[in-house]
C-alpha cells in the first residue's frame, strides 16, 4: 500500500467514546502495518470503547482485510484505546507479512 499502489479506502465501525483523532490514530496504524503488503482490496477496522469501569481491557481494536481474496483479522484489546491501536498495528503487520508468504 505505498504511494505505487492504489490504496483502498478503510471502512470504519465505531461504538463508545472513539475521537477523530483516535480514528485518524487506527488509520495511520493499519496503513503502516499494511505497508508492504500486496492485493490489499478492502480494509474494515472496528473500534470499540465500553464505558464499565470494571473491565480491565474495555478498548477494541480489530482490522479485517481481504488480501488476494483471503481475510486476515487482527484484534486487540487492551485498557485504552490508543494501546490497542498500537497492539492492532504489529499484529496485523505480522499476519498480513506471514500471508504474503504462503
Amino acid at each position: 500500500m505505498n504511494a505505487t499502489r492504489e490504496r483502498p479506502e478503510i471502512r470504519f465501525l465505531t461504538s463508545g467514546d472513539v475521537s477523530a483523532h483516535e480514528r485518524a490514530a487506527a488509520e495511520r496504524a493499519v496503513r503502516t502495518a499494511l505497508a508492504d503488503a500486496e492485493g490489499v482490496t478492502s480494509v474494515q477496522v472496528t473500534l470499540s470503547v465500553v464505558a464499565d469501569a470494571s473491565l480491565p481491557r474495555p478498548a477494541l481494536a480489530q482490522a479485517v482485510v481481504d488480501l488476494n481474496g483471503r481475510r486476515v483479522r487482527a484484534q486487540a484489546a487492551a485498557p485504552r484505546i490508543d494501546e490497542a491501536i498500537d497492539m492492532l498495528r504489529e499484529r496485523l503487520a505480522i499476519r498480513a507479512s506471514s500471508s504474503q508468504v504462503s
